[in-house]
């Protein structure tokens, strides 16, 4: 008769070397995989740090040429409104005074130019809550710095804007700015012969020109306390960044 032997199915029961050396490897396994997770989230980091900052430097180049244009304009405003404010005592029945304040009023006191910063970076890194990225020296505290400046520029800008609109207000209660559409007035970019409309509304005259003074006080301030001290931060942080993040 044959006897048959069955398999041994139990399980011996493992040493714990074996089960030392199981944890070993998951344990290396796992450390291994969040080792390469935390370098691959390292340099998508450093890369989209990189990448902002880039768009940055593009934002602020736009920035200060912006800001060196205004500032021209606002130099050119300032020059203008003190012509203007040397006939406050002219006598305006004269013609060729008031041949002196239409023009001026034209070419100064009827336009005005305000700061608006190129932000999209800015604004995408706080929306996103990606300032947290920015993790060089002292490089998101300059970021930070920065929006604060335009801030307060955009404080004193609003300001200057309402002035501006105040003196808009005054001269449409007292001149005719029809001449300048009119041939028999002007012919090319020179006044002929004829007088132009009378201004005798002395008390008007004198807000206009009190008001005037007002905005030649809040043009500089806007000018030289906020726009040029901002060009020259702007121009430094351009150099520091590009220094930090050695960018051409």
């Amino acid at each position: 008769m044959e006897v048959h032997h069955h398999p041994d199915t139990e399980h011996k029961p493992k040493h714990f070397k074996e089960y030392f050396l199981e944890f070993v490897m998951i344990f290396l396994a796992v450390t291994m995989g969040f080792i390469a997770e935390s370098i691959r989230e390292h340099f998508t980091d450093r890369s989209r740090e990189r990448e902002y900052i880039h768009g940055f430097i593009t934002n602020v180049e736009t920035d200060t040429a912006r800001l060196a244009d205004v500032l021209n304009f606002d130099h050119q405003q300032l020059k203008g409104i003190d012509s203007f404010l040397l006939l406050a005592h002219a006598p305006m029945a004269d013609n060729n005074n008031r041949k002196d304040f239409y023009r001026l009023i034209i070419k100064y006191l009827y336009s005005s130019t305000s700061f608006k910063s190129s932000d999209a970076t800015l604004q995408q890194l706080k929306n996103t809550g990606d300032y947290r990225l920015i993790i060089r020296d002292h490089a998101a505290d300059s970021l930070a710095q920065y929006d604060s400046e335009i801030n307060g520029i955009y404080t004193e800008g609003a300001y200057y804007e309402a002035y501006f609109k105040e003196i808009i207000s005054r001269l449409d209660e007292l001149v005719d700015m029809t001449v300048f559409n009119d041939t028999s007035y002007i012919h090319g970019e020179n006044f002929t012969s004829k007088p132009l409309p009378l201004l005798n509304d002395t008390a008007k005259l004198r807000v206009l020109f009190n008001k005037a003074f007002d905005f030649r006080i809040i043009t500089y301030s806007y000018a030289e306390i906020y726009l040029a001290p901002q060009l020259a931060n702007a121009t430094r942080l351009l150099a520091f960044l590009k220094r930090e993040y050695d960018i051409k």
